[in-house]
């Protein structure tokens, strides 16, 4: 006699409305569990801070959290990483001449806004906040943009204000994992990266 064959039936799918919701349930508890990690470790901080300066006023700080305060940005935590590691790999588009360019980049993140996006009117006024002197501002100012283009950490076009009045500030981290690939990174610069924005939680090292 023939054996019947019977197939296992497929487990039934969750319809995607279901799972839909499933997923948002999921990043909504996620949101709340940082949230709260974020509110502990903040409280924690401001115990720290009250112990170690028992008579020390809010008004002798500058807290975003004011809103009387103004002229703030957002960077990453990474900067001054990034700003050693420019210098470090410049000479690789300088014929060998190590530029600490990472001022100027320093500048430019002080300066953008969250679109990445920027305008310098002012060649002069940037390059003395970048720490140029008044007899040769604009021409290091300009040779460390193309320092930095060069490198991949920003694209500029040219204004009527000058060759750099438009400014596109790229991922850095993708810069210089673009620049490992090339062999122009120190492991031990990348691996400093990669443990400092580990501690952050930045994942930009770990994207495809």
């Amino acid at each position: 006699m023939a054996k019947l064959i019977q197939k296992k039936a497929a487990p039934a799918k969750a319809p995607a409305t279901q799972s839909t919701a499933l997923g948002a349930l999921l990043g909504a508890v996620d949101i709340k569990q940082g949230k709260t990690r974020r509110n502990k470790a903040k409280e924690n901080t401001l115990q720290m801070r009250k112990h170690l300066w028992p008579d020390l006023q809010e008004s002798d700080l500058w807290l975003r959290e004011d809103r009387t305060r103004k002229g703030y940005t957002t960077m990453p935590r990474t900067i001054p990483l990034f700003m050693n590691l420019i210098s470090d790999v410049s000479k690789h588009v300088t014929h060998g001449k190590a530029v600490p360019a990472g001022r100027t980049y320093l500048v430019l993140w002080c300066r953008v806004f969250d679109e990445g996006f920027l305008k310098i009117d002012n060649e002069a006024a940037a390059a003395l906040e970048a720490g140029y002197s008044v007899e040769r501002n604009g021409t290091t100012w300009r040779e460390h943009m193309r320092v930095l283009k060069d490198l991949g950490f920003v694209d500029y076009k040219e204004g009527s204000a000058g060759p750099f009045q438009y400014v596109l500030i790229l991922n850095p981290y993708r810069v210089v994992k673009a620049l490992k690939a090339k062999g122009w990174v120190q492991q031990s610069s990348y691996t400093a990266l990669f443990q400092r924005a580990t501690d952050i939680g930045a994942t930009d090292l770990l994207e495809e």
